[in-house]
Order: structure tokens, then C-alpha cells, then sequence
């Protein structure tokens, strides 16, 4: 009978898991468009220069990408690998912070205006702090949380001082920041709807799917759950009417003019 009773109790509380969650509420001002990577007509993504494009542009929020390197800086970058977009060779992860000083990014994207790889320190120091920061972490894999510990280590010391959300795609990372960080919200990127289901487990506090995967299915979730919805990347002026009319609550993009639609 105990066992019973216990066995029905787990089941209980596994399916209140699962199914009746609700996300955290913060009391956070998030703008309705931030600028994916910064800016980009003038600077090569992630730059510094970047996201002060973005903010000349009217921007009151950015998104930007951050990773570890191998003496456990925070920098800057979407990619890993150095030959993506810089003048650099191997992986970022394993080179020292001294071996970046003299690689420069957006060499084809920008080559007239390539830029020094930021630190995330520098971004925080250049970048004007009612400025709202999205801040993706980057992992090599699915249990890889070098970057994301050492983030929040930053985030305990209060050196940042922009209001700011996390996002990732790796729901691990989303699971740890729940547990050991409980105070900083967390969203959830999702790119293959297949891994949704996820958020069941981990709870995120926003949903980020890519755009184009939003219909009432995912409607219905966030409703369901509390989530607040962040969708990317929204470049077309009716894609972006779209979102404006069913309330999406935050619009990632590359396109200038979404502001003034």
C-alpha cells in the first residue's frame, strides 16, 4: 500500500511537471525590436561598432552571441570556428584571449570595415546601459556548460549593469540556469520544433522560436504556460506586421526600417 501510494505520488507531481507549469514572471521592459547581432550595413556582426550602428538607428535592445575562449574569456561571436568570419585559423575555444588581439572579423562581409573580435566586457563597457542586452550563449555540445558558468559567475559579480535576458538553444543550459542561477530569466531558442517538448522539462521563462515556426500550436503553449514569445529573425515588412498584430512580444531582426512600421 506505501508503495502504491508513493509510486502514484511521483506521477502526480511528474505530470504537474510536465503539464501544468507556468513560466516566470519578471518584471522586465523588453523592446519590441532588437537588432540581431547589432546592426549590420555599416560593421560586421557582433562588433562593437555593430551595435552602436544599431543604436543610431533608434535600437533599444541588441542581441549578441557569446563564447568561451580556452583561458575563459567571454567573447563576442557566433561561430566557433575563426575561418567563418575572420582572418583567424582553428576554433575560438582554443586559443588564448591574447592570440585574438590580432584577428579581425567581417573580412567578407565588411572587408573595408573588418573589426577586432569584442570581448563581452568591452561590449558591456562600450555599449550604454539603457541599452537591453539578449545574450545567446554558444555550446559545442549538449552538456557543454563552460560558457554558460562562467557567464553567470559574471552575472553574480554585478558587472553587468544593462537589464538583459538569457537565451540558448541547448536545453541543458536552460535547465542550469533554472537551478543555480534562479534570479536571471532564460529563453529558450527553438529551431526544430521537434525539440519543444523540452521546455516541458526545463521550464524556460520565454519561448524564442524561429519565426516562421509560430502558429497556434505554439500560441496556444505559450498561453498555456505563461511564456512570454521572442521570435527571430523578422526582416520583411508583413512578417513583421504579422507579429505586431498578434502581439508577439518580442521581434529579433535585421531590418532597420522595423522600426518604423
Amino acid at each position: 500500500m506505501i508503495e502504491f501510494v508513493f509510486i502514484l505520488i511521483l506521477i502526480m507531481l511528474l505530470v504537474r511537471h510536465l503539464f501544468f507549469w507556468k513560466a516566470r514572471t519578471f518584471n522586465i521592459n523588453i523592446p519590441k525590436f532588437m537588432a540581431h547581432r547589432g546592426m549590420k550595413i555599416e560593421s560586421p556582426e557582433n562588433t562593437i561598432e555593430s551595435f552602436k550602428e544599431a543604436i543610431k538607428h533608434g535600437f533599444k535592445g541588441v542581441e549578441l552571441d557569446i563564447i568561451l575562449t580556452k583561458d575563459g574569456e567571454l567573447i563576442c561571436s557566433h561561430n566557433y570556428d575563426l575561418e567563418r568570419e575572420t582572418n583567424g585559423q582553428g576554433w575560438i575555444h582554443k586559443i588564448n584571449l591574447n592570440e585574438l588581439d590580432k584577428i579581425k572579423t567581417g573580412i567578407y562581409s565588411h572587408p573595408n570595415n573588418s573589426q577586432a573580435l569584442p570581448t563581452f566586457l568591452e561590449i558591456l563597457s562600450e555599449i550604454p546601459s539603457n541599452i537591453f542586452l539578449n545574450i545567446e550563449i554558444k555550446t559545442l555540445s549538449l552538456f557543454d556548460l563552460s560558457t554558460t558558468k562562467s557567464l553567470i559567475k559574471l552575472i553574480k559579480s554585478e558587472q553587468i549593469k544593462h537589464s538583459f535576458i538569457i537565451s540558448t538553444f541547448n536545453p541543458i543550459v536552460v535547465g542550469y540556469f533554472r537551478l543555480f542561477s534562479p534570479s536571471v530569466s532564460i529563453g529558450y531558442l527553438i529551431e526544430d520544433i521537434t525539440w519543444l517538448w523540452t521546455a516541458h522539462l526545463f521550464h524556460p521563462d520565454y519561448l524564442h522560436p524561429r519565426a516562421d515556426l509560430v502558429d497556434q500550436d505554439i500560441f496556444g503553449m505559450c498561453k498555456r504556460h505563461n511564456l512570454t514569445l521572442n521570435v527571430w529573425t523578422v526582416n520583411t515588412i508583413p512578417a513583421i506586421r504579422w507579429c505586431k498584430k498578434n502581439h508577439i512580444s518580442g521581434i529579433i531582426t535585421d531590418n532597420p526600417m522595423a522600426l518604423h512600421v
